[in-house]
């Protein structure tokens, strides 16, 4: 079972129970956990059907923190694709190697990087790991570029799930500066997820709590270490596009934040 599976399972949890509050959204989207598994088997779909994503594809986002990389990270979990989240912080010449290495079919971003896909487009026109779909969150996006929202509702939320999955297969790619002060991916599969969200739950998370993430999400802080043992506690998670002090402060109170 991979942690995707948690968002659909009544045994659980109450499917109408909250699951995530986007705050960088205006004003804030407030999804329950049917809700949320929805709009992952709604980009599953399309990914497959319009992308032709199949087990083990690299599906790539750059962006600010929100509910799309959770969105993206469990479409890529239930067609056992690789969830593949990009520092925003690099120069689009280092992304433009990471997209190489890795030949992501797909790449979702968010409008602040638009500067920056332009110049991928145009750097990766013609070469063979060129990357085939774009996919923007807001603005009006790069050229042939489709708006998240469309994709969504163009698409069924039928259950979507890789019968061939296996708890050593990856589930993402996170990158990291080594000795060669160079990104280089590790690797990480859906067991070691499962065994983050168990050590994380023996210490600190209990059911009820409501976690306010600060992390990028395109870092393991932010996409597991709390975020991914929420999901399976059926517990209520708080995102914010980016670390705002005089807003953590306000969520704190106004939404009994307990981590």
């Amino acid at each position: 079972m991979y942690i995707g599976d948690y968002l659909g399972r009544r045994e659980i949890y109450s499917p109408e129970k909250l699951a995530i509050i986007d705050y960088g959204k205006s004003p804030a989207l407030r999804l329950t956990f049917r809700q949320f598994n929805q709009r992952a088997n709604r980009l599953a779909n399309w990914l497959r059907s319009q992308a032709g994503v199949q087990k083990g594809d690299r599906i790539a986002i750059l962006a600010r923190d929100g509910v799309e990389h959770l969105d993206c990270f469990h479409a890529c979990s239930k067609l056992g694709a690789v969830h593949t989240a990009l520092n925003w912080r690099l120069h689009w010449r280092e992304i433009l190697g990471l997209i190489e290495n890795t030949t992501p079919k797909v790449l979702l971003y968010s409008d602040d990087f638009k500067p920056a896909v332009l110049e991928l487009q145009q750097n990766l026109a013609g070469k063979p790991f060129a990357v085939q779909h774009y996919i923007h969150l807001e603005g009006e996006g790069a050229p042939d570029s489709l708006l998240f929202q469309d994709v969504l509702d163009a698409s069924p939320a039928d259950p979507v799930r890789c019968e061939s999955l296996d708890a050593e297969d990856t589930a993402c790619l996170l990158f990291t500066g080594g000795t060669t002060g160079l990104p280089k991916g590790a690797m990480i599969s859906h067991r070691m997820i499962c065994w983050n969200v168990l050590n994380t739950v023996v210490h600190d998370i209990t059911h009820n709590d409501i976690y306010l993430n600060v992390f990028p999400l395109f870092h393991t802080g932010g996409l597991f270490t709390y975020l991914s043992s929420q999901v399976i506690f059926g517990n209520t998670t708080l995102l914010v596009r980016q670390f705002d002090p005089a807003l953590l402060l306000e969520l704190i109170e106004k939404e009994q934040v307990t981590v």
